[in-house]
């Protein structure tokens, strides 16, 4: 018998990817780690002049118009492989200290979501603000609905479905970029999971080498306020009453056997 093989490279096992990650469940499905938050804001007022400019001013760094004179720091994993634990800026900033939490705004997050056999469908879900998918290894199918827009004359929403993986010269994209507003779900193809009803798949350790792993980077950073999930209300809403929605309630909730963290 020929031995199974994964449908693409996938160099690192699930269980070692979710350790070297230190990745956890995610409550949309899956596994997650945030690596980086980047937040800037204005030079606190009580921080003096001439010490503010000791400390934010580089002969060597010409400061960005684009910024409006506010300091970006970023923390996180991602943030301390140039940084070193221990620092608090991006490029000779300020501290987040020096600035009010009013003023504090965050610019923009990045995570790793990892989609395993064990957690292979993420529930539907909405982000009022951008998101960009970038591929590292596996493959991974979106579902992509946009709501329909009354403006421009709209009764139905748009669908797309795309696969994020290695194989570009098949129409599989290593970058994704989804505007904010369009529900969203992702899950392990029907037909990489059917891989692991093989008969030797146990043997040849399938379970552990099919799957998706991606950077998640949203823009403005990802907060509770700008995520919601579909419910069965809101999908039969953009059809208006009408069939074609019963189809996308799979992803409304966890699959059978499988449970999500609460939010």
């Amino acid at each position: 018998m020929t031995t199974v093989a994964p449908p693409y490279p996938y160099l690192n096992t699930n269980t070692e990817l979710i350790n070297a990650h230190k990745l956890e469940k995610h409550f949309e499905g899956g596994y997650f780690a945030q690596t980086v938050l980047l937040e800037s804001s204005l030079p606190s007022a009580s921080v003096s002049a001439s010490a503010s400019a000791s400390k934010t001013e580089s002969a060597h760094v010409p400061k960005s118009a684009a910024l409006g004179g506010r300091e970006q720091v970023a923390s996180g994993p991602g943030a301390e492989l140039l940084q070193g634990a221990s620092s608090d800026s991006v490029s000779g900033s300020g501290s987040a200290s020096d600035a009010t939490s009013s003023d504090k705004k965050t610019d923009a997050t990045q995570i790793y979501y990892l989609l395993t056999p064990d957690s292979y469908r993420g529930r539907m879900h909405m982000n009022l603000h951008s998101t960009f998918h970038i591929h590292h290894a596996g493959r991974a199918l979106y579902t992509l609905i946009r709501p329909p827009s009354p403006s421009s004359g709209e009764s139905t929403p748009s669908i797309h479905r795309v696969i994020v993986g290695p194989n570009v010269t098949q129409g599989e994209v290593t970058q994704l970029f989804v505007p904010g507003g369009w529900w969203k779900a992702s899950e392990i193809p029907e037909e990489d999971l059917l891989l692991l009803d093989a008969p030797d798949a146990e043997k040849a350790g399938l379970k552990e080498r099919i799957g998706c792993l991606i950077s998640e980077v949203v823009v403005p950073g990802w907060n509770p306020d700008q995520h919601q999930f579909i419910d069965e209300d809101k999908l039969k809403a953009m059809w208006g009453g009408n069939p074609g929605w019963e189809q996308y309630k799979k992803y409304i909730t966890a699959p059978e056997g499988l449970e999500y963290p609460d939010k």
